[in-house]
This record gives structure tokens, sequence and C-alpha cells, in this order.
């Protein structure tokens, strides 16, 4: 991260900040640079982490379990909030009959070590190597499709242009 959290009390702070709605949503900027990009000099070093395979464990270790935040201010710090800001108005919308299912199927109760060399994202640089993490996606929907089945990635989803992020 840059600029890294340094004090403790910065990290209470951003976390309140997060449960009482002062910052809108969580994000991971998931820099999955190769490890000769990060295994040098710290000046030298690319800025980035991978985090999408471990961004909700940690929400819910640090918000959830913490007692900070409930599952539904998970899904409107991770799903709405950020399809707003994106303006994305296909995602992060309650569930509707005749809508498009965007599902994530967590189960809360699993427990897992984060171990970089079986993600499936190209970067390895975890900070959370090692760390025993709460919670496990157990499938995901995109517009009904699954893209990931008993936490394995599934095939494509159908794309939709009116969803897609910029490019570039």
């Amino acid at each position: 991260m840059n600029p890294p959290l340094r004090a403790a009390e910065d990290v209470q702070a951003l976390r309140g900040a997060l449960a009482d709605g002062t910052i809108d949503l969580v994000g991971t900027d998931h820099a999955p640079h190769p490890s000769e990009h990060k295994d040098c000099e710290w000046a030298q070093a690319a800025m980035g982490m991978t985090g999408l395979e471990t961004a909700l464990s940690v929400v819910q270790h640090t918000m959830v379990d913490t007692g900070l935040m409930d599952w539904k201010g998970v899904a409107r710090v991770t799903s709405h909030a950020p399809a707003v800001v994106g303006r994305l108005s296909g995602q992060g919308r309650p569930l509707a009959v005749g809508e498009p299912a965007h599902l994530v199927l967590v189960d809360p109760t699993a427990r897992w070590i984060v171990d970089p060399s079986t993600m499936a994202t190209k970067g390895r640089n975890s900070p959370f190597a090692g760390t025993e993490l709460p919670g496990s996606v157990r499938a995901t929907f995109y517009r009904g499709h699954p893209t990931v089945l008993d936490g394995e990635l599934n095939t494509p989803a159908p794309q939709d242009s009116g969803d897609q992020p910029c490019s570039g």
C-alpha cells in the first residue's frame, strides 16, 4: 500500500469511518505484479499488492467479526456503493424477480489459510500469506451465470457491454 498504514490508531479510525458511512466503499487495487517487480530494493519495487481474493475475508475479519458492521453493511460497501460510484446501474441492486442475478454466496463459518501460491491471480505478494482468515466465497453468479462454483473458477460469464467498466 502506498502510503502504508503505520499506526494502530489510523487503522481503527479507517475502520470506524467505514462503519459509520464516512468512507463509502471498499475496493481493491488488486495489483498482481510479478515477483521480479517486487523482489528488489524497496524504492524500486512496484507498488501494490494482490487483494481481490482476500478482500471479503479481511472485511469479515475486521468489520463483521468485531461487530463494527453487519452483513447488510458489507453488501453496501462492497457492492451497492461501488456500483453507484462506478455508474454501473446493472450492479449492486437488491434481488428482484425478473432482474439479472448478481450474487456472491459466502460461507461465513469457513476458515482458510492464505496461500498465495494457490490463488487464481498471477501476483503472489499478499501481506496475508500464512494468515488464517474467516469466510469463504463458495459461488458467484453474474447475470445468473455461475462464475465460481465450490470455490473454483467456472467458465466466463456472458458479456454485457452496459455493465463493463471503462478501459484505458
